[in-house]
Protein backbone atom coordinates (compact mmCIF):
# COMPACT_ATOMS: atom_id res chain seq x y z
CA UNK A 1 0.00 0.00 0.00
CA UNK A 2 1.70 3.49 -0.64
CA UNK A 3 1.39 6.18 1.71
CA UNK A 4 0.85 9.78 0.72
CA UNK A 5 1.63 12.95 2.44
CA UNK A 6 0.03 16.40 1.62
CA UNK A 7 1.26 19.56 3.19
CA UNK A 8 -0.01 23.12 2.86
CA UNK A 9 2.80 25.32 3.94
CA UNK A 10 2.30 29.41 4.53
CA UNK A 11 3.58 32.18 5.65
CA UNK A 12 1.74 31.88 9.73
CA UNK A 13 2.25 28.02 9.70
CA UNK A 14 1.97 24.38 8.19
CA UNK A 15 -0.08 21.54 7.89
CA UNK A 16 0.59 17.65 7.06
CA UNK A 17 -1.64 15.30 5.99
CA UNK A 18 -0.87 11.71 5.43
CA UNK A 19 -2.80 8.99 4.12
CA UNK A 20 -2.96 5.51 2.84
CA UNK A 21 -3.51 4.68 -0.82
CA UNK A 22 -7.49 3.88 -0.18
CA UNK A 23 -7.81 7.71 1.80
CA UNK A 24 -7.91 6.29 5.44
CA UNK A 25 -5.60 8.58 7.20
CA UNK A 26 -2.53 7.79 9.27
CA UNK A 27 -2.24 11.10 10.44
CA UNK A 28 -1.46 15.12 10.69
CA UNK A 29 0.63 17.47 11.97
CA UNK A 30 1.48 20.79 11.96
CA UNK A 31 4.58 23.10 12.10
CA UNK A 32 5.74 27.12 12.01
CA UNK A 33 6.09 29.16 9.02
CA UNK A 34 7.50 27.74 6.08
CA UNK A 35 7.79 30.45 3.23
CA UNK A 36 11.07 30.34 1.95
CA UNK A 37 10.97 33.50 0.65
CA UNK A 38 10.90 35.29 4.56
CA UNK A 39 12.40 32.59 6.45
CA UNK A 40 14.94 30.84 3.82
CA UNK A 41 14.58 27.54 1.91
CA UNK A 42 16.39 25.55 4.96
CA UNK A 43 14.61 26.73 7.65
CA UNK A 44 11.44 26.26 5.57
CA UNK A 45 12.33 22.87 4.36
CA UNK A 46 12.98 21.83 8.11
CA UNK A 47 9.00 22.99 8.90
CA UNK A 48 7.76 21.11 6.17
CA UNK A 49 9.56 17.92 7.13
CA UNK A 50 8.83 18.43 10.59
CA UNK A 51 5.10 18.44 10.11
CA UNK A 52 5.37 15.67 7.58
CA UNK A 53 7.09 13.68 10.42
CA UNK A 54 4.81 14.00 12.69
CA UNK A 55 1.72 13.09 10.81
CA UNK A 56 3.40 9.72 9.35
CA UNK A 57 3.23 8.62 12.89
CA UNK A 58 6.58 6.39 12.31
CA UNK A 59 5.42 5.66 8.60
CA UNK A 60 7.33 6.66 5.35
CA UNK A 61 5.31 8.35 2.92
CA UNK A 62 6.28 7.42 -0.49
CA UNK A 63 4.94 10.59 -2.19
CA UNK A 64 4.98 13.87 -0.59
CA UNK A 65 3.00 16.86 -2.48
CA UNK A 66 4.05 20.56 -1.00
CA UNK A 67 1.71 23.48 -1.57
CA UNK A 68 4.15 26.53 -0.36
CA UNK A 69 3.78 30.09 -0.50
CA UNK A 70 6.66 31.81 -1.98
CA UNK A 71 7.90 29.61 -4.53
CA UNK A 72 6.35 31.04 -7.57
CA UNK A 73 10.93 31.96 -8.09
CA UNK A 74 12.31 28.73 -10.08
CA UNK A 75 15.35 29.49 -7.98
CA UNK A 76 14.24 29.18 -4.59
CA UNK A 77 11.88 26.31 -5.95
CA UNK A 78 15.28 24.30 -6.70
CA UNK A 79 16.58 25.40 -3.15
CA UNK A 80 13.53 24.52 -1.33
CA UNK A 81 13.35 21.16 -3.20
CA UNK A 82 17.08 20.15 -2.75
CA UNK A 83 16.97 20.97 1.17
CA UNK A 84 13.92 18.95 1.37
CA UNK A 85 15.28 16.11 -0.28
CA UNK A 86 17.95 16.09 2.40
CA UNK A 87 15.57 15.55 4.73
CA UNK A 88 13.50 13.27 3.15
CA UNK A 89 15.49 10.95 1.49
CA UNK A 90 14.16 8.48 -0.77
CA UNK A 91 11.13 10.43 -1.61
CA UNK A 92 9.21 11.58 -4.19
CA UNK A 93 8.65 14.93 -3.82
CA UNK A 94 6.16 17.62 -5.75
CA UNK A 95 6.90 21.22 -4.86
CA UNK A 96 4.15 23.54 -5.72
CA UNK A 97 2.37 26.91 -5.22
CA UNK A 98 -0.02 27.02 -1.97
CA UNK A 99 -2.79 28.64 -4.26
CA UNK A 100 -2.24 25.69 -6.88
CA UNK A 101 -3.01 22.96 -4.09
CA UNK A 102 -6.05 24.97 -2.32
CA UNK A 103 -7.33 25.33 -6.02
CA UNK A 104 -7.06 21.70 -6.59
CA UNK A 105 -9.00 21.08 -3.35
CA UNK A 106 -11.15 23.78 -3.78
CA UNK A 107 -12.87 22.39 -7.17
CA UNK A 108 -11.06 19.13 -7.69
CA UNK A 109 -9.20 19.83 -10.65
CA UNK A 110 -12.63 21.62 -12.40
CA UNK A 111 -12.68 25.06 -13.00
CA UNK A 112 -12.85 27.87 -10.71
CA UNK A 113 -11.19 30.92 -9.26
CA UNK A 114 -9.92 30.92 -5.62
CA UNK A 115 -8.95 34.15 -3.84
CA UNK A 116 -6.33 33.59 -0.54
CA UNK A 117 -6.10 35.75 1.92
CA UNK A 118 -3.91 35.12 4.74
CA UNK A 119 -0.37 36.65 5.62
CA UNK A 120 -0.46 37.31 1.78
CA UNK A 121 -3.25 37.70 -0.75
CA UNK A 122 -3.37 36.08 -4.58
CA UNK A 123 -6.08 34.68 -7.16
CA UNK A 124 -5.60 31.89 -8.61
CA UNK A 125 -7.78 30.57 -11.58
CA UNK A 126 -7.83 27.36 -13.96
CA UNK A 127 -10.66 27.30 -17.12
CA UNK A 128 -12.14 24.70 -18.77
CA UNK A 129 -9.21 24.52 -21.08
CA UNK A 130 -6.75 23.96 -18.22
CA UNK A 131 -5.28 27.27 -18.82
CA UNK A 132 -4.49 28.54 -15.46
CA UNK A 133 -3.59 32.62 -14.81
CA UNK A 134 -3.26 34.50 -11.49
CA UNK A 135 -3.63 38.08 -10.20
CA UNK A 136 -1.93 39.62 -7.05
CA UNK A 137 0.64 37.44 -4.47
CA UNK A 138 3.85 40.06 -5.11
CA UNK A 139 4.53 39.94 -1.46
CA UNK A 140 3.72 42.18 1.04
CA UNK A 141 6.23 44.84 0.09
CA UNK A 142 4.59 45.68 -3.13
CA UNK A 143 1.39 44.23 -3.05
CA UNK A 144 -0.62 41.40 -1.17
CA UNK A 145 -3.47 43.92 -0.76
CA UNK A 146 -6.44 42.59 1.50
CA UNK A 147 -4.72 40.55 2.91
CA UNK A 148 -4.47 39.88 6.97
CA UNK A 149 -0.92 42.00 6.60
CA UNK A 150 -2.21 44.34 4.29
CA UNK A 151 -5.42 45.43 7.11
CA UNK A 152 -2.89 45.27 9.89
CA UNK A 153 -0.92 47.90 8.12
CA UNK A 154 -3.94 50.34 7.29
CA UNK A 155 -4.75 49.74 10.84
CA UNK A 156 -1.91 50.55 12.42
CA UNK A 157 -1.31 53.80 9.77
CA UNK A 158 -4.81 54.92 10.83
CA UNK A 159 -3.42 55.11 14.56
CA UNK A 160 -0.56 57.25 13.48
CA UNK A 161 -3.01 59.50 11.54
CA UNK A 162 -5.05 59.79 14.49
CA UNK A 163 -2.44 60.32 16.39
CA UNK A 164 -1.00 62.96 14.42
CA UNK A 165 -4.67 64.81 13.96
CA UNK A 166 -4.84 64.07 10.15
CA UNK A 167 -7.28 61.28 10.33
CA UNK A 168 -10.75 60.38 12.15
CA UNK A 169 -10.36 59.21 15.88
CA UNK A 170 -11.11 55.40 16.10
CA UNK A 171 -11.10 52.65 18.74
CA UNK A 172 -8.39 51.04 16.90
CA UNK A 173 -5.71 53.51 18.78
CA UNK A 174 -6.46 51.44 21.93
CA UNK A 175 -7.15 48.17 20.94
CA UNK A 176 -3.84 47.84 18.37
CA UNK A 177 -1.68 49.49 21.34
CA UNK A 178 -3.37 46.86 23.76
CA UNK A 179 -2.58 44.02 21.22
CA UNK A 180 1.20 45.34 20.48
CA UNK A 181 1.75 45.37 24.30
CA UNK A 182 2.93 49.54 23.66
CA UNK A 183 1.34 52.41 25.74
CA UNK A 184 1.76 54.71 22.79
CA UNK A 185 1.62 55.56 18.61
CA UNK A 186 5.50 56.77 19.09
CA UNK A 187 6.89 53.34 19.74
CA UNK A 188 4.64 51.98 16.34
CA UNK A 189 7.45 52.57 14.76
CA UNK A 190 10.36 50.76 16.29
CA UNK A 191 7.88 47.92 17.52
CA UNK A 192 7.11 46.92 13.85
CA UNK A 193 10.50 46.83 13.04
CA UNK A 194 11.41 44.06 15.26
CA UNK A 195 7.96 42.61 13.92
CA UNK A 196 7.48 39.69 10.89
CA UNK A 197 4.82 39.82 8.63
CA UNK A 198 3.22 37.06 10.18
CA UNK A 199 2.47 39.27 13.56
CA UNK A 200 1.11 42.09 11.38
CA UNK A 201 -1.31 40.09 9.67
CA UNK A 202 -2.26 38.74 12.80
CA UNK A 203 -3.75 41.86 13.58
CA UNK A 204 -6.52 41.74 11.46
CA UNK A 205 -8.37 40.19 13.48
CA UNK A 206 -8.18 43.35 16.02
CA UNK A 207 -9.52 45.46 13.10
CA UNK A 208 -12.43 42.84 12.05
CA UNK A 209 -13.31 43.18 15.98
CA UNK A 210 -13.64 47.50 15.70
CA UNK A 211 -15.74 46.92 12.53
CA UNK A 212 -18.02 44.48 14.35
CA UNK A 213 -18.39 47.17 17.30
CA UNK A 214 -19.24 49.68 15.17
CA UNK A 215 -15.73 51.62 14.89
CA UNK A 216 -15.99 53.91 11.00
CA UNK A 217 -12.50 53.84 10.49
CA UNK A 218 -12.00 50.01 10.86
CA UNK A 219 -14.84 49.81 9.11
CA UNK A 220 -13.69 51.75 5.95
CA UNK A 221 -10.14 49.44 6.02
CA UNK A 222 -12.33 46.23 5.36
CA UNK A 223 -14.40 48.02 2.47
CA UNK A 224 -11.43 48.78 1.17
CA UNK A 225 -9.63 45.05 1.88
CA UNK A 226 -12.55 43.40 0.14
CA UNK A 227 -12.78 45.56 -2.91
CA UNK A 228 -9.17 44.32 -3.47
CA UNK A 229 -9.79 40.74 -3.40
CA UNK A 230 -12.38 41.19 -5.65
CA UNK A 231 -10.70 43.14 -8.05
CA UNK A 232 -7.97 40.09 -7.98
CA UNK A 233 -10.86 37.46 -8.63
CA UNK A 234 -12.39 39.69 -11.57
CA UNK A 235 -8.79 40.52 -12.84
CA UNK A 236 -8.31 36.51 -13.35
CA UNK A 237 -12.12 35.82 -14.44
CA UNK A 238 -11.33 37.99 -17.25
CA UNK A 239 -8.47 36.82 -18.57
CA UNK A 240 -9.26 33.04 -18.55
CA UNK A 241 -12.71 34.02 -20.39
CA UNK A 242 -14.92 32.47 -17.82
CA UNK A 243 -18.32 31.94 -18.84
CA UNK A 244 -21.33 32.79 -15.96
CA UNK A 245 -21.40 30.66 -13.36
CA UNK A 246 -18.34 29.42 -12.93
CA UNK A 247 -17.32 29.18 -8.84
CA UNK A 248 -15.02 31.77 -7.06
CA UNK A 249 -14.07 30.19 -3.74
CA UNK A 250 -12.47 32.73 -0.85
CA UNK A 251 -10.35 30.91 1.07
CA UNK A 252 -8.16 31.22 4.45
CA UNK A 253 -7.85 33.41 7.46
CA UNK A 254 -9.55 36.41 6.28
CA UNK A 255 -12.61 34.81 5.25
CA UNK A 256 -12.73 33.12 8.31
CA UNK A 257 -14.98 36.15 9.34
CA UNK A 258 -18.26 36.36 8.54
CA UNK A 259 -18.21 39.81 7.76
CA UNK A 260 -15.78 39.59 5.60
CA UNK A 261 -17.13 35.93 3.66
CA UNK A 262 -20.50 38.61 3.11
CA UNK A 263 -18.75 41.58 2.22
CA UNK A 264 -16.61 39.92 -0.58
CA UNK A 265 -19.19 38.29 -2.27
CA UNK A 266 -21.20 41.70 -2.19
CA UNK A 267 -18.39 43.34 -3.65
CA UNK A 268 -17.71 40.71 -6.43
CA UNK A 269 -21.11 40.82 -7.31
CA UNK A 270 -20.49 44.46 -8.36
CA UNK A 271 -17.27 43.98 -10.28
CA UNK A 272 -17.70 40.41 -11.86
CA UNK A 273 -21.53 39.67 -11.53
CA UNK A 274 -21.54 36.39 -13.83
CA UNK A 275 -19.61 34.79 -10.78
CA UNK A 276 -21.36 32.40 -8.08
CA UNK A 277 -19.51 32.91 -4.91
CA UNK A 278 -18.95 29.07 -3.22
CA UNK A 279 -17.45 27.31 -0.72
CA UNK A 280 -14.14 24.95 -1.42
CA UNK A 281 -15.29 21.02 -1.65
CA UNK A 282 -11.69 20.54 0.33
CA UNK A 283 -9.04 22.76 2.08
CA UNK A 284 -5.76 22.94 0.58
CA UNK A 285 -3.80 20.68 2.55
CA UNK A 286 -6.24 17.95 1.39
CA UNK A 287 -5.78 19.35 -2.12
CA UNK A 288 -2.37 18.30 -1.68
CA UNK A 289 -3.21 15.02 -0.91
CA UNK A 290 -5.48 15.08 -3.61
CA UNK A 291 -2.94 15.96 -6.02
CA UNK A 292 -0.86 13.21 -4.82
CA UNK A 293 -3.05 10.58 -5.55
CA UNK A 294 -4.04 11.87 -8.76
CA UNK A 295 -0.24 12.01 -9.70
CA UNK A 296 -0.25 8.43 -9.26
CA UNK A 297 -3.17 7.37 -10.72
CA UNK A 298 -5.15 6.55 -7.71
CA UNK A 299 -9.20 7.09 -6.94
CA UNK A 300 -10.68 10.49 -7.02
CA UNK A 301 -14.55 9.59 -6.82
CA UNK A 302 -16.77 11.10 -4.33
CA UNK A 303 -16.19 8.38 -1.41
CA UNK A 304 -12.69 9.54 -1.28
CA UNK A 305 -13.47 13.22 -1.27
CA UNK A 306 -15.52 12.35 1.68
CA UNK A 307 -12.04 10.53 3.33
CA UNK A 308 -9.67 13.78 2.42
CA UNK A 309 -12.23 15.85 4.15
CA UNK A 310 -12.60 13.60 7.37
CA UNK A 311 -8.54 13.63 7.15
CA UNK A 312 -8.37 17.42 6.93
CA UNK A 313 -10.39 18.08 10.00
CA UNK A 314 -7.94 16.25 12.16
CA UNK A 315 -5.55 18.84 11.32
CA UNK A 316 -8.33 21.49 11.79
CA UNK A 317 -8.72 22.41 8.37
CA UNK A 318 -12.45 22.71 7.18
CA UNK A 319 -13.70 23.95 4.32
Amino acid sequence: MTILAGVDAGATRTRALVIHDDGTPVGSGTGGPANPHNIGPGPAASEIARAIQTAAAGETPQVVVAGVAGVEDPELRRELRYALQALQPEREIHLYSDAAVALDGAFLGGPGIIVIAGTGSVAWGRNEKGEEARAGGWGHYVDDVGSGYDIGRHGLHAVLRAHDGRGEPTSLSRMLLKALEIDSPAQIGGTVRRTDSAQIASLARVVVQAADEGDAVARAILRGAVGELAALAAAVWQRLNFSPGHPVAPVDGVFAHARMRKAFAASLARKCPEAVVTTPRLPAVAGAVWRALMLKGFDLGESMVSRLDAGARMVGETR
